[in-house]
């Protein structure tokens, strides 16, 4: 019977009084750790902590993929625009208009709601070879304070229209067609 008993200061206790016994003995027995439930202050700042830095980053990740998708969109426009100017100096030359410069010109933005404004410039000179000239097309994307944003160049040779080369070999084809009809003629 005295081993149903519990003994607190050296007395046994009734089996009515086991549950106080026992929950008196828990007390003592546990550790300090045992008893803590949820997280402490220091662990919450430290989680708060980094979960600030972590948003940091990411939003520093986002406006750089934004500033890069907004400079690639600028470069892609300001290429679709030398390379419509070039064509147009090309269509001119091919009519036997000799090709002039141009210096920044506004040119008509293709998308309607974009704020950036773009520049054109075509530069023609003489290239490194007599009877050619070089066409030079550069297109600037500028903001509304007038910084560039992005530049693109196209380069081009171009036999030059005002030597008459075209109206030669036209010449040299019509005689080589007359020729080869008097030679049918003689036959």
């Amino acid at each position: 019977m005295i081993a149903n008993h519990c003994i607190v200061a050296g007395r046994p206790v009734p089996p009515r009084r086991t549950n106080l016994c026992r929950t008196s003995l828990r007390r003592t027995d546990l550790r300090r750790s045992d008893l803590r439930r949820g997280f402490s202050l220091l662990e919450m700042l430290l989680s708060l902590a980094i979960l600030g830095g972590s948003l940091a980053v990411i939003a520093q990740i986002a406006d750089t993929g934004v500033r890069a998708a907004r400079e690639a969109r600028d470069l892609s426009l300001a290429r679709m625009l030398c390379q419509s100017k070039l064509s147009e100096v090309l269509l001119d030359a091919t009519l036997g208009q000799t090709p002039q410069s141009m210096f920044e010109v506004p040119a008509e933005s293709f998308d309607s709601t974009s704020t950036t404004a773009f520049i054109y410039t075509i530069e023609v000179q003489p290239a490194g070879i007599d009877g050619m000239l070089l066409i030079r097309v550069i297109a600037n994307a500028t903001d509304s304070d007038g910084r560039v944003l992005a530049t693109y160049s196209l380069d081009r040779w171009l036999i030059d229209p005002a030597l008459g080369l075209e109206e030669a070999e036209l010449e040299e084809e019509a005689a080589k067609e007359a020729a080869a009809g008097t030679a049918e003629e003689a036959v």
